[in-house]
């Protein structure tokens, strides 16, 4: 192959991407009443153009032609409807369509291939842009690529399919090719081909930020500049599946950045600008040496069942039942200070102190102490801090964590 013609190609698809990328951040596209994507909805779109090439083989090219030109023509009028109205993106559309035709009529090839390059351009930026900000998040994206992958490489590396429909389509006004000669072969890159490298880009910007979708655009121009260089070295002569290399790298490149950004950006938090909020660490199991500090010096260490009453994060009583353990604390400090008011904590992690309040030198004013067990499960041994659950009589439930009566017999 030529090597000017792949660079041009290469420059296409450079031109695509910086356009579908301006398109994506200066126009809202109006969402269509479709609900969100769900993964049927992938699967059908994968259906829908594995089955396309197949149904264009058996009709005849005229046929093809107005297929094709029907669909670029919606496309090009809901890409342009933003910025200029739906009725003069309307005009616009069929002008461009019925120029496209009148070329084609004439005998002009290569106007009909320029225009039919920059008309497949500006739809599938306006495609792209409309499944990004319509909901397509980066997981559907990388499935789609997935899918396509294993396609490509069945209907283009082991079979004839993509071969025969590119000879089939060639030279045909609104053909899905981005190509740049009509040699044998021809220097062209696929509509799917074109959809993936743009689309993907975009939904990582919205899924992940910036960053992520500069990388995806550069893994892109990547691996079409690499297949480029194969071709213009002599080592690839026929057609290449290009979607067999590139969707598994958009498939790892979802993964990485999943696991690196913690999740996915809703299309309104990406609209608002802000960051994915970062899920909470769990909470680390504080230094039995900091809790044994933290416990006064006239309570000793606790034996196993033993109640403790918490503070201000201190042990200010203990004892073999909560009613004890309530006798433990101090009284009343100076006038005027109440004495704390002590609670049985019924769930949470058991230990002599949780390290997120305040230590002072006794109990704050009003400071609430709770009742809970140290751990002693699996020889773990005192001070460490393990979920366990109190013994509840039956009245706690209906009077609460304070104080408790005799439990009425159960009739016979």
């Amino acid at each position: 192959m030529s090597a000017p013609a792949l660079v041009g190609l290469n420059c296409c698809v450079l031109a695509a991407m910086v356009a579908s990328a301006v398109y994506f951040h200066r126009v809202r596209m109006p969402r269509p009443p479709v609900g969100r994507y769900e993964l049927p909805d992938i699967a059908v779109m994968c259906v829908v153009v594995a089955a396309a090439p197949l149904l264009y083989l058996f009709l005849p090219r005229a046929a093809v032609a107005t297929v094709f030109g029907l669909v670029l023509c919606t496309a090009l009028q809901f890409t342009l409807a933003p910025l200029s109205g739906a009725g003069r993106a309307w005009l616009i559309a069929l002008a461009a369509v019925a120029a496209d035709t009148v070329l084609a009529l004439l005998g002009r090839p290569l106007a009909v291939l320029a225009l039919t390059d920059v008309l497949l351009v500006v739809a599938v930026a306006g495609v792209a842009t409309m499944w990004a900000q319509s909901g397509m998040r980066s997981a559907q994206a990388a499935w789609f690529a997935g899918a396509l992958a294993c396609y490509d490489l069945v209907a283009t590396g082991l079979t004839s399919v993509m071969d025969r429909f590119a000879a089939e389509v060639m030279g045909l006004p609104f053909a899905p090719l981005l190509a740049v000669t009509r040699g044998t072969p021809p220097v062209a890159l696929g509509l799917g081909d074109l959809l993936l490298l743009v689309l993907f880009p975009l939904t990582a910007v919205k899924a992940f930020g910036r960053a992520a979708g500069i990388l995806a655009a550069a893994v892109g121009l990547a691996v079409s500049c690499a297949v480029s260089v194969l071709f213009a070295r002599g080592v690839l002569t026929g057609a290449f599946p290009l979607l067999t290399v590139l969707g598994p790298l958009i498939v790892v490149q979802h993964l990485v950045w999943r696991r690196v950004r913690g999740g996915e950006r809703t299309t309104a938090e990406w609209r608002a600008g802000r960051p994915r909020p970062t899920p909470p660490a769990a909470a680390a199991e504080p230094d039995p040496a900091i809790l044994r500090a933290l416990r006064p010096s006239g309570v000793t260490e606790p034996a196993q069942g033993e109640w403790l009453a918490v503070a201000d994060g201190r042990v200010v009583g203990a004892g073999a039942s909560p009613g004890r353990a309530h006798r433990g604390v101090p009284g009343p400090g100076p006038p005027g200070r109440p004495a704390p008011r002590l609670r049985v904590r019924t769930r949470g992690p058991a230990g002599v102190a949780t390290g997120t309040d305040p230590v002072g030198p006794g109990p704050r004013p009003g400071a609430r102490a709770r009742l809970t067990r140290p751990a002693f499960n699996r020889g773990l041994g005192p001070g460490l801090t393990r979920p366990a659950f109190r013994r509840r009589s039956p009245c706690a439930r209906a009077r609460g964590p304070l104080g408790c009566r005799r439990a009425p017999p159960r009739p016979r």
